[in-house]
């Protein structure tokens, strides 16, 4: 049983907005960060015949693995993982009272206030090479799955990316990558996110003709990644509709299952208790979860509880943004705080910097990260790897870029008095999350 004076000093947490967190006994709130560069491993090597995806069902790798883009010496591995192995240094400042002091420095280059409210940012990352520099391994993609595996000498299943994660029970994933910009477009960057069920769900039924297309063409998520050159946006969010629901892809029309096209049941991937109990296999194919056509289907088990319940709804729907919920408000958040923080800090050097890229329009599709995490998930595409102004802030600005970061995090989840800037197009609102409607949601994964 807690003590009066233990019980006294949670309530005071609370009122201080920092409920169902971990915290210390010298009484400074831990939050838990995974900060995770994308990527690491290898598409294509003699030794990595190996992909991302292990289907039990038919015990295969499903795809190849995604190596991540590439424009000349730069490789989306390796810029990715020096931002993120830098932003891991500065957060891991606040867990010693030295480290707090030049922390607090970071934040007064933000704020219009002196005093910041003391917290430990407790940090991980996912991964600390990539293959090239592994290549001894029998599976040089081993450290960097996001699924779960058997090794290939015992058979035993070793944990994917994901279900790390999930291990460290974060209450933020940030997640960094890169993309290649086409002909035009001038770079920036943007949030990858995943939809609730609340909208699958719909388009589920504008498949089916119960709703008519107009509930998504005129709704939040009309902007759909074209993953499939020649569909529409809705032809590929019924798609991934599908995927979301059966592990199939659907036909175009949207109304048939293209039996061809297996992406495997995610939600089994994962070692978490969303997972179904260890006889799901045999309910393949029959009425319910694992039904092939949305005719059958039935949102029945632990992973579509999970999916249907309001976490998820205040993780992926709605919220400050429009829409995305909780994952587009820290994404677009920390968005803000580089496009914030850049100018800010170089101005300090008196090193005048170019305009950045701007935010683009958010990269929408049934992305795993967003979706098999049990924690808030900032996914950002960081910068273009062919635009020479954003390798520029990745590479050269590679510390005031985490710097940014990290001061954006902290903001998340204590709040921080930003100055304004009219000059800039982007000014972070400095609001933090309601951690405290969560309540256990965080440790719970396990």
């Amino acid at each position: 049983m807690l003590s009066l004076s233990s019980l006294l000093f949670r309530r005071f947490l609370l009122i201080l907005g920092f409920g169902f967190v971990s915290f210390s006994l010298g009484a400074v709130p831990v939050f838990r960060i995974v900060v995770d560069p994308g990527h690491g491993g290898i598409a294509k090597d003699p030794k990595a015949q190996h992909g991302d995806k292990y289907d039990s069902v038919t015990q295969t790798y499903l795809e190849t693995y995604k190596q991540g883009t590439e424009h000349g010496n730069l490789t989306e591995r390796k810029v990715v993982l020096n931002l993120a192995k830098e932003v891991h240094r500065i957060l891991k400042l606040t867990e010693t009272e030295a480290g707090w002091k030049e922390f607090e420095g970071y934040l007064q280059l933000f704020s219009k206030k002196s005093e910041f409210t003391r917290v430990t940012l407790e940090s991980k990352l996912t991964r600390e090479t990539s293959f090239d520099e592994d290549s001894a391994s029998d599976d040089p993609n081993a450290t960097y799955r996001l699924y779960d595996f058997p090794d290939p000498k015992t058979g035993v299943r070793r944990k994917g990316r994901l279900s790390k994660i999930n291990e460290s029970k974060p209450h933020l994933v940030l997640s960094l990558h890169l993309n290649p910009a086409s002909k035009g477009q001038t770079g920036g960057m943007g949030a990858v996110l995943t939809p609730g069920f609340k909208t699958f769900s719909q388009i589920k039924k504008i498949s089916e003709k119960k709703k008519s297309q107009n509930t998504f063409l005129n709704g939040p998520w009309s902007d759909w990644l074209i993953f499939q050159s020649g569909w529409s946006k809705l032809e590929n969010a019924m798609a991934d509709t599908w995927i979301y629901l059966h592990g199939y892809w659907s036909k175009k029309n949207g109304k048939e299952t293209d039996i061809s096209k297996f992406e495997g049941y995610r939600q089994n991937m994962v070692s978490w208790r969303y997972a179904d109990d260890p006889n799901w296999e045999k309910q393949i194919g029959k009425p319910g979860p694992y039904a092939t056509n949305h005719e059958d289907f039935l949102e029945t088990g632990k992973f579509w509880e999970r999916e249907k319940g309001k976490k998820e709804e205040w993780r992926r729907e709605g919220g400050k943004e429009g829409f995305g919920g909780d994952n587009h408000y820290v994404t677009k958040e920390l968005m803000r705080f580089v496009q914030y923080g850049l100018p800010i800090q170089l101005k300090e050097k008196d090193s005048p910097y170019p305009e950045l890229g701007p935010i683009q329009k958010p990269y929408i599709s049934t992305y795993s990260l967003p979706t098999y995490t049990n924690a808030l998930c900032a996914f950002i595409e960081i910068g273009y790897v062919n635009r020479s102004r954003d390798m520029k802030y990745l590479t050269q600005n590679k510390k005031e870029t985490a710097i940014s970061l990290a001061v954006g995090i902290y903001s998340l989840f204590v709040g921080l008095d930003v100055k304004k800037n009219s000059n800039l197009p982007y000014n972070p609102k400095g609001k933090k999350v309601n951690w405290e409607r969560y309540e256990t949601y965080f440790d719970d994964v396990l």
